[in-house]
């Protein structure tokens, strides 16, 4: 990271990590720690970079989640309610009921 300015801070889900370091390593070596993040990122996202970005921007319109959330949602896909209800464990807003289906089903049709 020596030599390169942070121009922009914000959350990505992994599979726009891996998608950011593959174009890293084509310009030249990862470093250790890009290598290991690199791996992780191929081995554990489940969703594309692009299909991420379109499920964060989808889950954000709903009103009880902020984009840091929806990246975990999107790199931890949650299989049902009691899934979605560890997210907001420590947040003051609960979904409703209403809101847990539409994530559900978001979460269905973008890893389908």
């Amino acid at each position: 990271m020596i030599g390169r300015e942070l121009i922009k801070r914000s959350d990505v889900s992994l599979g726009q990590v891996k998608s950011i370091l593959e174009k890293r390593k084509k310009e030249g070596e990862l470093s250790y720690e890009q290598k290991v993040t690199y791996e992780y990122a191929r081995s554990q996202g489940k969703i594309g970079p692009r299909k991420a970005q379109e499920l964060i921007a989808k889950l954000m319109e709903i009103p009880s989640i902020d984009e840091r959330l929806a990246v975990m949602i999107v790199d931890n896909p949650p299989k049902d309610k009691e899934d979605i209800t560890l997210f907001f464990e420590r947040k003051r807003n609960r979904p409703t009921d209403a809101e847990v289906k539409k994530i559900l089903d978001l979460i269905a049709e973008y890893t389908a």
